[in-house]
């Protein structure tokens, strides 16, 4: 796939994403805006947000663990790329003596 058909499609990827979490959000804000009915609605309300909260923090843990995870790997590429183009950069100069060397030698 071109390189400007994978930043669509990511491009794309990311408007889905947000405009989803922008609808959950909006959700969320409406559902917490209505007062409980009752003490139980309420007390039920509060258990919900408390494991709400928590499927948050991991989910922000999880995210933090993929990032460093990707960080390292991005690292790490970069690190090859360097190696490759270095390697490269002395085929490329080897190739250009050789041509000279076999010029000079007719």
């Amino acid at each position: 796939m071109p390189a400007t058909a994978q930043t669509q499609l990511l491009e794309l990827e990311t408007q889905v994403w947000k405009a989803r979490a922008q609808a959950k959000q909006k959700w969320l804000e409406r559902t917490l805006a209505e007062p409980a009915k009752d003490g139980r609605e309420a007390e039920r309300r509060t258990m919900w947000i408390n494991q709400a909260l928590e499927f948050v923090k991991r989910g922000q843990d999880q995210v933090k663990h993929q990032a460093a995870l990707m960080d390292a790997y991005a690292e790490h590429l970069s690190v090859l790329e360097m190696s490759l183009l270095a390697a490269a950069e002395r085929s490329r100069a080897e190739g250009k003596r050789s041509n000279a060397t076999s010029h000079a030698n007719r």
